[in-house]
């Protein structure tokens, strides 16, 4: 394995309230907070929030509703996970647009001596490196801009047209 990959232990989704004193108004962020081998924590903001839900229904075992959406209905169902652990191999959060703040992940799939990469909305490559048991890693590059972010005070929070900061 590259030593430029931190493999990620634990995801964990977090919604907070970020309210602006003057005027009272507030918005509301949901993110995933990606524990890293190393001890850091590397978080992936404004995620849609049925991949956060499906992601902490998972998390504490609890029963899918009763009205599901595509993201926890899939990660129910057993022959889904099955056939996506088949041939998915791993999931790299590798990349950053700087101007406009949104990461992307590679999402390596390998089968029958074909390897095929795709890029993905990070939130939906590590909701499917959870639901397939395949492991989920950060480049340390990027994990060290995220330090140096939190350091400076500096945090890109913009959205994509999928919601996310990826």
């Amino acid at each position: 394995m590259s030593e430029d990959l931190l493999r990620v232990m634990n995801v964990q989704t977090f919604y907070k309230i970020i309210q602006d004193v003057g005027s009272g108004y507030g918005t509301y962020i949901i993110g995933l907070s990606l524990a890293l081998e190393d001890g850091r924590l590397f978080s992936l903001v404004n995620i849609p929030a049925d991949v956060a839900e499906a992601i902490k229904t998972y998390n504490d075992g609890e029963v899918p509703p009763r009205r599901q959406s595509i993201f926890s209905f899939l990660m129910n169902h057993e022959e889904f996970k099955e056939l996506i652990g088949k041939t998915l191999k791993r999931i790299v959060i590798d990349e950053l647009d700087t101007n406009n703040g949104l990461y992307t992940a590679s999402v390596e799939f390998e089968s029958e001596g074909l390897n095929l990469t795709i890029k993905m909305i990070p939130s939906h490559a590590v909701y499917l490196g959870i639901i397939s048991g395949k492991p989920i890693y950060v480049t340390k590059k990027l994990a060290d801009m995220e330090d140096q972010n939190q350091d400076s005070g500096d945090h890109d929070d913009e959205d994509d047209d999928e919601g996310e900061n990826e």
